[in-house]
Formats: structure tokens, C-alpha cells, sequence
């Protein structure tokens, strides 16, 4: 009897590469294409020799590598795809010899002859992904390279393959070739939103009165799901697993949900006492937990306080853990919606590497998805928040960059609320048109107006145009419905500008102090804090705030001299004059 074969299990990179249309070319000139295949592998294997790798067979047309490194396999494979592309320079194009790749980190069983296991047909899976010239990876080897510099990879998001049961997320190396078979998709929108899924409550005795842990996920939904950051899944898909019927996993996997929101009621209606708990359903922990108290119902704006707090609450926790994950992994592996508020979070904290950073994130977040508005929409925003942070003007590379891209959102969706507002913002900003601005704003508030960003534009356009009642009537409205923390100091800021154009230099003062305690980087607050000392007669806080102010444009590099607002208004000079009494120079 003979043994059988002694069997190992390892882990590699498998890189499987073949010839786009060799049946063709082997019967158009079979002695021509032989040679050059020979040519071929004998160069690979002069590279494998310096990238740690080995042919583990070759099939006439194709070959399948074995790696232990990842950084070694990538070389290599472009290595390969340059030497068939530099031989096809003398070519006309029907004989010109197209080479496809596809690699993954592999788990296989080996014996002496040969190596098996569904991660060796996955490799050749991977390659059918690949166009003619084409390096296509799964996530797993991608994963391995870090932060590869000098590559472009581009995201084919989740991709369904032949005989295999699972879609496998695959990234493409350098641009699409002239026949790629998986074109660059465009990121759907809820691909940018997490996906929150809120289980019915459960209720503490004494009774709430009145209500039921089903109205209470229905509340919280409702407040929910007008959120531009966020989505939430139908009260239909999770009223069955209430009562502690699924873990998260199970959750994840039937709902798609990101986090799982659940808590527990107790009290009457007009006096809750409302325990919330957002778990990560990826990692099973909780992200945030709080108790809150109060009413249900409310008279003032529609939902009531006390929902308001929720759906803040709730925004602020997914925000910071973002900003968590953000900071344990590399770009292209973080999904969208990660990358989206991350970058929304750091932007608003206005230091300059932060706001480098979140530059970084979006901008990768424009490559990964073309066509999609909300990264082009931010980065607008983001450059209009440094050119008023560094002073440069509206001619210099801020302003330009913030009217481009706010342009690229809005031919994304011209009627969408998001674009038209950071396109009214980069026309005040970036171009000094307040005619514009106004159009944008306008048709922003039109379409959605409670939306909290257009509101507190529109309410800077207003205190900048001498309109101050007005002014303060929209911050009071935005600032109602701003369910992002880290955007609160710039809303506060617009707060103490409206005042201060409307006569109120106290609560100027108390606005402007609490931006600037928020966030001591925001030099449009220390501005407004500076005129609304003097005009309060705090002669000495004023000189100590503007040298506050000074010490932050020198780290901007900006000048001390640069006007704080727009040229075109009217209150630019009642600021230039409270500035001079306060110890600066004139503009």
C-alpha cells in the first residue's frame, strides 16, 4: 500500500497571470508567440529570484507565483506587465501580447506535486477581474502592503465571482486599461453613511405610561432618519429582533447595520428617563452609552427637546468612533462612511495638521468613488474654513481649490441642499459675490429648510450685509438643528457675529467666548471676541484676546493686517476699527 502524501498548510501570496486572448495568437504565429512566452519567463524568473518569489507552474500561457512577501509580489507583477508592454512598442496592435494578474493572500494545503484549497482558485478568480494589462488584489493582500508609496489603487468595491459563494472586495493597481473588465464603480450614496439599527426598548417598571417599547424605536427613528450622516434601517426589519432575539453579528449580517442602537425606558412621558446604547456591530463593543431626561413630547420644535438631544448625541458617538478607527488603519482600508465623518471631525478642529489630514482623507475618498458629491462638497468647505483661518484672500490656492470643488459637487447633483450650500459659501468666501451666495442659500433652504449648515451661511450672509435681526433669526434655527458637535464653534462664531451686528455686545461676548473655549484655533471667533470686548469696554481683555489673536495668525502665516471679513461689507470697518483700539494695526 502506498502512504499517502505527507500534507502541509501554509499561508502566501498566490499571484496567478495569464495571456489575454492566447488561443488567437497561438494560431496566428505559434513559433513567434513560444518565443516570446519563453522570453518572458525566463525574465520572471530572474525577478523572482530578487523578490523572494517562485513559479509554482506554468501553463504555456499563464503562471502561477508564489510569494512570501507582498511588496515583492507587487514589484514583480509590474515588473511583469512593463515587460510585455515594452515589447508591444514595435507591435501593431493584433499582435501585440496583453498580459491580466490577480493576486491574494493565500490559505493552502501542499504535498509534493501540487497545492490546493479554495484560496488557490480564489487567486484565479481575482485575475478574471483584471482587463487586458491589468493588476487586479483582494482585500486581504491589500491589507499587507500598508501604505504602498507611489501606487494608485483603485477600490472595485465587493465583486461577485465565478463559483464562488462570497463577493470578494478587490482593489486595481495603476488606471484602468483601455478594456477593463470591472469598470471604476461610483460609491453609492448610503455607502457614506453608516447604518444604524434601532431595536424596540425595552421598559423599566415603574411603567412609562402611555408608551411602549416599539413607539419609543419609532420616535427615535423618525428623529433619526432626516439625517444627512447617517441611515437607518426600517422599524419592519428590526421589530423582530427585540427582546434580546439576535446578537449583532446576526444583526450585521441580516440588516447590514453598522451599529445597533438599544436602551431601556422608564417614567411617564412628561418626565422620561431614557437609557441608550450604540454597540459596534463589527466588534461587539459598546461605542457610547447615555442616560437622558425630560420630556417626550415637546411644544417648540416639533419633536421636542428631548429627541433633539438624541439624535446629537447619537451623531457625536458615531462621529468620535470614526475618528477612533480612523487613527488604527490605512486609508483604502477604511470603509466611506469612516473616512467621510473622520475627515468632517478633524477638518472642524482647525489645526493645520488636522485639517491636512482630513484634505488627505477626502481626497482619497474623490478617487475611490468618482461622481460623488459629498467628498467634493467638504473639501469645498474645508478650503473656504482655511482661507479664512490663514487670511490669503480669495485669489489664493484656498479659494480657487474651494470653488472648484464646490463646482464638482454641485454638477454631481445640481439640486442637491449640500452643494448648493458650499457653493453659496465658496462664491462669499472665495469670490466675494453676495448676490450669488444668496441664490445658492436660497435654493438650498427651499429644498431641505431645516438644514443646519445652509441656515448658518445664510445667517453669516445676513450679519456680514448689515442685517443683524435677521442674522441672529437664522443662527437661532440653525444652531436647533446641528447634529454635528465638532461644527458647534463655527456656529457659535456666526451666534456672536449676528449679535454684534445686531447691538447685542454682550451676547456677542458670551457667543464668541464659548467658540473660542470650543476651539481656541477659530480665528474668526477671536475676531468677533476682540470687537465685542471693546465695544463692551473691556479695554484689557481686548489687548490680551488680540495678541491671543496675533500669536494664532503667526502660526497660520498669515498677516496681522489682513481684513477679518469679506471687502464688500459694511461692517469690516467696524471691525478694523475695534481691532486698532485693541492693539492692532490697521488693515
Amino acid at each position: 500500500m502506498t502512504d499517502a502524501p505527507r500534507l502541509t498548510r501554509t499561508t502566501k501570496i498566490i499571484a496567478v497571470a495569464d495571456v489575454v486572448e492566447s488561443v488567437r495568437l497561438m494560431e496566428q504565429d505559434e513559433q513567434e508567440f513560444i518565443a516570446r512566452w519563453q522570453g518572458f519567463v525566463g525574465f520572471v524568473q530572474q525577478r523572482l529570484a530578487a523578490e523572494g518569489g517562485r513559479i509554482h507552474k506554468s501553463l504555456g500561457d499563464g503562471l502561477m507565483l508564489e510569494f512570501s512577501d507582498a511588496q515583492g509580489c507587487i514589484r514583480c507583477a509590474l515588473a511583469m506587465r512593463a515587460w510585455f508592454a515594452e515589447s508591444n512598442e514595435r507591435l501593431p496592435p493584433e499582435d501585440q501580447v496583453q498580459l491580466r494578474i490577480g493576486a491574494h493572500l493565500a490559505d493552502y494545503v501542499a504535498d509534493a506535486y501540487d497545492i490546493y484549497g479554495t484560496d488557490v482558485n480564489l487567486a484565479a478568480r481575482i485575475a478574471s477581474l483584471a482587463g487586458p494589462g491589468e493588476i487586479v488584489i483582494s482585500a486581504a493582500l491589500r491589507e499587507h502592503l500598508g501604505a504602498p508609496a507611489g501606487l494608485v489603487l483603485q477600490d472595485l468595491g465587493t465583486c461577485h465571482l465565478k463559483h464562488v459563494r462570497e463577493p470578494v472586495h478587490a482593489f486595481r493597481i495603476g488606471e484602468a486599461g483601455e478594456a477593463p473588465v470591472m469598470p471604476l464603480r461610483r460609491l453609492a450614496t448610503h455607502s457614506l453613511r453608516p447604518t444604524v439599527a434601532v431595536l424596540p426598548f425595552g421598559m423599566e417598571s415603574p411603567t412609562a405610561q402611555g408608551l411602549t417599547g416599539e413607539a419609543l424605536a419609532d420616535d427615535i427613528v423618525a428623529a433619526l432618519a432626516g439625517s444627512e450622516h447617517l441611515q437607518v434601517v426600517s422599524r419592519l426589519s428590526t421589530a423582530q429582533f427585540g427582546g434580546g432575539k439576535a446578537d449583532l453579528a446576526e444583526l450585521r449580517r441580516n440588516l447590514g447595520a453598522h451599529y445597533v442602537l438599544d436602551g431601556r425606558a422608564r417614567g411617564p412621558a412628561a418626565d422620561l428617563s431614557l437609557y441608550i446604547e450604540l454597540a459596534d456591530a463589527v466588534s461587539g463593543h459598546v461605542a457610547w452609552a447615555q442616560t437622558f431626561h425630560g420630556p417626550l413630547r415637546g411644544a417648540d420644535l416639533g419633536e421636542g427637546r428631548l429627541m433633539r438631544q438624541v439624535v446629537a448625541a447619537v451623531h457625536s458617538a458615531v462621529l468620535r468612533h470614526a475618528l477612533d478607527r480612523s487613527r488604527e488603519a490605512v486609508l483604502p482600508a477604511l470603509d466611506g462612511h469612516t473616512l467621510l465623518l473622520s475627515s468632517i471631525g478633524l477638518m472642524h478642529r482647525l489645526a493645520p495638521a488636522d485639517m491636512d489630514r482630513a484634505r488627505t482623507m477626502l481626497d482619497h475618498l474623490v478617487e475611490r468613488g468618482r461622481g460623488q458629491l459629498a467628498p467634493h462638497a467638504w473639501l469645498a468647505h474645508l478650503h473656504v474654513l482655511r482661507l479664512r483661518q490663514a487670511g490669503a484672500g480669495p485669489a489664493g490656492s484656498d479659494g480657487q481649490a474651494a470653488r472648484q470643488h464646490a463646482a464638482a459637487a454641485l454638477r454631481c447633483d445640481p439640486g442637491s441642499v449640500r452643494a448648493l450650500a458650499v457653493q453659496g459659501q465658496a462664491w462669499l468666501h472665495a469670490a466675494q459675490d453676495a448676490e450669488a451666495a444668496q441664490e445658492c442659500y436660497a435654493q438650498a433652504l427651499c429644498g431641505r429648510p431645516d438644514d443646519a449648515l445652509a441656515l448658518v451661511l445664510q445667517a453669516e450672509l445676513r450679519a456680514l450685509q448689515g442685517l443683524g435681526a435677521a442674522a441672529q433669526e437664522l443662527a437661532a434655527r440653525a444652531m436647533a438643528c446641528l447634529p454635528l458637535e465638532p461644527m458647534l464653534p463655527l456656529f457659535e462664531g456666526v451666534v456672536a457675529l449676528a449679535a454684534l451686528v445686531a447691538g447685542d455686545a454682550a451676547g456677542a461676548l458670551a457667543s464668541a467666548r464659548r467658540a473660542v473655549e470650543r476651539n481656541p484655533q477659530y480665528l474668526p471667533a477671536l475676531r468677533t471676541l476682540v470687537v465685542a470686548q471693546v465695544l463692551d469696554g473691556r479695554l484689557v481683555e481686548a489687548h490680551r484676546t488680540a495678541a491671543r489673536l496675533a500669536a494664532r495668525e503667526a502660526d497660520w502665516g498669515a498677516s496681522a493686517c489682513v481684513p477679518p471679513l469679506p471687502a464688500f461689507s459694511s461692517v469690516a470697518a467696524q471691525y478694523a476699527e475695534a481691532l486698532q483700539r485693541a492693539g492692532r494695526p490697521p488693515p
